[in-house]
């Protein structure tokens, strides 16, 4: 290993120690995918995260220059885990109501919301107070008001009264 790429790896794991809690293991490689930027990639040792990477992104415009750390971050590898693509409620909606009446469950959109309804009560099967009506505001209620503040309020000059008046919120 040259003395160059080895202060690029020695700079890339100082701010790996720093940004990473410890969680990289061996050297994978070193790219310059457009020059004047150099990625090296460590193996990542965070739980849940096999065949994960941590890429270090180095800046070095000018090669007479030391280079500098631009990004540290965590990439997929080929072999990763990832989630799923997302599907949108409405479309995950749809496809269960689609199941529930190839099952025989339900004919029409109006029983399978019924079935669903139920489900999302429990057992004494009375529609949970707060199942209904969230999907649109993502089950999110707005903070209750626990208290009236008092606020006194300064009356115009041409007011007989020199006192502000108390006006309730």
């Amino acid at each position: 290993m040259s003395s160059k790429a080895s202060s690029n790896t020695e700079l890339a794991l100082s701010a790996l120690a720093e940004f990473s809690d410890g969680s990289y293991g061996k050297f994978l490689g070193e790219s310059e995918p457009e020059k004047g930027s150099i990625e090296l990639r460590f193996e990542a040792t965070t739980r849940g995260y096999a065949g994960w990477h941590w890429v270090v992104t180095l800046s070095q415009p000018d090669k007479r220059r030391a280079a500098t750390v631009s990004e540290v971050t965590m990439v997929a590898g080929e072999d990763a885990l990832i989630a799923p693509e997302w599907v949108p409620w409405a479309e995950r909606l749809k496809q269960f109501r689609k199941q529930l009446r190839e099952e025989g469950k339900a004919k029409s959109d109006a029983e399978a919301d019924a079935i669903i309804r139920r489900m999302a009560s429990g057992s004494d099967g009375e529609v949970a107070e707060d199942a209904e009506g969230k999907s649109e505001d993502g089950g999110v209620e707005p903070p209750k008001k626990t208290r009236v503040r008092k606020r006194l309020v300064k009356r115009s000059e041409n007011d007989d009264g020199d006192q502000p008046d108390e006006v309730a919120d």
